[in-house]
């Protein structure tokens, strides 16, 4: 049989790209006269012989099932042997494998689903009906492995997403989809065949994803980083370990261990020479020369030189914010304007950045906050005091009695109630924990939709994601929900409209497999 990916019969094909993919791996072969045959059937034989190569480092988790109708002599026995003992197939209750049987779309389905060893569903009758309109037609033993595979991304069905067509021979062309569905090579099928996949904006297909910022992401793909825009086109190639979000056109990457400033092309727009580099905020970035704290503008030209310390004993603390920054001279803490002229004199134990009109600060003895006048006011004595969040909303949540509580700008407590859990507020809402449920508060400590979700997480960008049961949705602050509940393994805030969904399933070995993708407010 030809490996070579150029067949003459895929061109235009739906599965062209799997097909050349799997053949570049070698782990599915054409035929002699330079032909594919993608919509030939496979036989059951066949389909063992792929998964051999497919899956060849996956272990064995028992010891291969003996068939009577596959002698040793067999030209896949082999394979049949390999794919028995890694659970793929069990073959039939009489002893049988029927190798030359042609391949049912919903045994393809299931053997997958088995062979990768996915933790299958409790509830399948529930689930299939959400993903397809023939899931009557799907046999009893094969109901818990189809809605696994839909709720993971792993079925393919064409020409229409929704009908599974479970009892059909399955192609050639279609058993290359699966295979790069388990294989986790997504982005190869086109997404309108993959069922469940309509609700994202940027298909999975990366190892790790950040937020959106400047218009830009960082994705992994494999062990480097690189950059895509907002339709999932990498602008850049990954190539780099340490990385920072892109601001003002501007990302911050080490090259050779130097830190460096890159535009959206990837192109070194600065190139100072110091010993560590921040992202820029508010227009300028901090950057530290011999041991000293200065400011560079976007044109990377030095415009407060290096003179200062760090705020708080530790660098990285001292970025602009509401228009000052917090910096260290002769032993004491003040914060400068963007001349570098100091606007509030070193005076501080130590200091934080501003946020919503006021930056915590210690003289040492006494912890509190400033405003922008300087004005100091002491906060209550709480059990820890050295350790805080910034004021978001008029609040700050710190720790106590080993839960949390809100102080207002006064000092004092907002609110009576010590909570397990609190988040910081974010677009007037925080999440606490409550009777081992988290729920939402505004700022008066009111609770908001209570009791709709089963677990709920921050607001971002006007949208907060919530439980139901197993699966996921976002809702918006109506309380409405954006998109119908479905299962991801891990999810990201949202920014700049988008949000990094973790696709894939559980194994039963309680590991997760899959990838990265963005799912949109609206799609």
């Amino acid at each position: 049989m030809s490996n070579s990916i150029n067949f003459s019969d895929i061109q235009n094909h739906w599965a062209e790209k799997c097909i050349r993919e799997l053949t570049k791996r070698e782990v599915i072969n054409g035929y002699p006269n330079g032909t594919f045959l993608p919509e030939k059937t496979i036989t059951r034989a066949e389909a063992a012989a792929i998964l051999m190569k497919a899956f060849a480092n996956l272990p064995a988790r028992r010891n291969p099932m003996q068939f009577s109708d596959v002698s040793p002599n067999f030209w896949a026995e082999q394979a049949i042997e390999f794919a028995s003992a890694r659970e793929f197939f069990q073959g039939y209750p009489d002893g049988t494998f029927k190798p030359n049987e042609l391949l049912p779309r919903v045994q393809a389905i299931t053997i997958l689903v088995k062979g990768v060893d996915f933790k299958l569903v409790q509830n399948p009758d529930a689930i299939q009906p959400e993903f397809l309109d023939d899931a009557a037609e799907i046999p009893d033993y094969a109901k818990a492995a189809i809605a696994t595979a839909c709720q993971n991304f792993l079925a393919v069905n064409y020409p229409n997403v929704r009908r599974l067509r479970p009892n059909q021979p399955t192609t050639r062309g279609e058993f290359a989809a699966l295979i790069c569905q388990a294989l986790f090579l997504w982005n190869l099928v086109p997404s309108k065949y993959v069922v469940g996949s309509d609700i994202f904006k940027i298909q999975p297909q990366f190892d790790a994803v950040e937020g959106f910022s400047d218009g830009v992401a960082w994705v992994q793909i494999g062990k480097k980083w690189g950059v895509i825009d907002k339709t999932g086109k990498i602008i850049i190639a990954p190539q780099y370990y340490e990385h920072y979000p892109f601001s003002y056109g501007l990302g911050l990457v080490t090259i050779g261990g130097k830190y460096r400033y890159i535009d959206k092309t990837g192109k070194i727009a600065i190139a100072q020479n110091v010993d560590k580099a921040f992202p820029f905020y508010e227009g300028l970035a901090a950057i530290i020369v011999n041991g000293k704290i200065g400011y560079i503008d976007t044109t990377g030209k030095i415009v407060i030189k290096p003179q200062f310390d760090s705020p708080r004993g530790l660098f990285g603390f001292a970025n602009f914010s509401e228009g000052l920054a917090a910096v260290g001279y002769q032993e004491k803490v003040g914060f400068i304007d963007k001349s570098g002229k100091f606007i509030i004199k070193p005076q501080f134990f130590w200091a934080d950045a501003f946020s919503d009109g006021v930056a915590f600060a210690s003289t040492g003895s006494v912890f509190g906050f400033i405003d922008k006048s300087g004005k100091f006011t002491e906060v209550e004595k709480l059990d820890t005091v050295d350790v805080s969040s910034p004021f978001y909303d008029g609040l700050a949540r710190f720790p106590v009695n080993g839960g949390y509580v809100f102080i207002n700008k006064t000092g004092k407590k907002a609110f009576p109630i010590i909570f397990p859990y609190a988040s910081n507020f974010s677009e007037g809402l925080a999440v606490v924990s409550i009777n081992d449920k988290r729920q939402f508060i505004d700022t008066t400590g009111k609770f908001v939709l209570q009791n709709k979700f089963d677990s709920v997480s921050d607001f971002n960008d006007g949208v907060a994601w919530v439980s139901i049961g197993e699966k996921q949705s976002y809702i918006n602050r109506n309380g409405n929900l954006l998109i119908k509940p479905r299962y991801f393994a891990y999810f990201n805030a949202f920014s700049e409209g988008l949000a990094g969904v973790f696709v894939g399933g559980q194994l039963n070995s309680q590991n997760f497999v899959g990838k990265w993708g963005y799912v949109a407010k609206t799609k």
